[in-house]
């Protein structure tokens, strides 16, 4: 049996919303953990997209490196399997003559509910997003502040 109510929020995220945090949490640094060496090619191109990310929002820590690289690798499982569908189709024959769903879409369900946990703990789908209030310091680029966002806005008005 789960455990009640809802998951608790990742104290980074609390932290970008300026909410309550426990002090007595481990804290581990945050350095993009190093890349698995089972991770396929597909799984490794997404692991240093998220990485990037994930540590540029401010959400990757190293103690994170199982969850991203079974994120990263359901991904590329379930891209596999969507593109071996589209040559199959969703039906298949049996030896016996019935016609069943392909095994295939069996696979990218299971896939997809992973990514979908998983991106949730990292706080990258858009609901998890709307949780998230986001740090502006974090990503401004430099010389770039909301006030010369606005004066760019007027200019192009006018």
């Amino acid at each position: 049996m789960g455990l009640r109510g809802p998951a608790p929020k990742p104290t980074a995220l609390k932290m970008l919303n300026g909410g309550a945090q426990n002090t007595l949490e481990p804290r581990p640094d945050r350095v993009a953990p190093e890349m698995p060496k089972h991770l396929d090619t597909e799984a490794q191109e997404q692991w240093k997209i998220l990485s990037s990310m994930l540590l540029r929002i401010g959400v990757l820590t190293e103690a994170d490196q199982m969850s991203l690289a079974c994120l990263c690798q359901a991904w590329s499982t379930m891209v596999k399997a969507q593109t071996k569908l589209s040559e199959t189709g969703m039906l298949l024959k049996t030896p016996s003559g019935y016609v069943q769903q392909s095994p295939l879409i069996s696979i990218i369900n299971n896939c997809s509910e992973v990514v979908t946990k998983l991106s949730r703990e990292f706080g990258l789908t858009p609901a998890a997003r709307t949780r998230i209030t986001v740090n502006k310091e974090l990503y401004a680029p430099q010389g770039i502040t909301a006030r010369s966002i606005i004066d760019i806005a007027r200019r192009r008005s006018s």
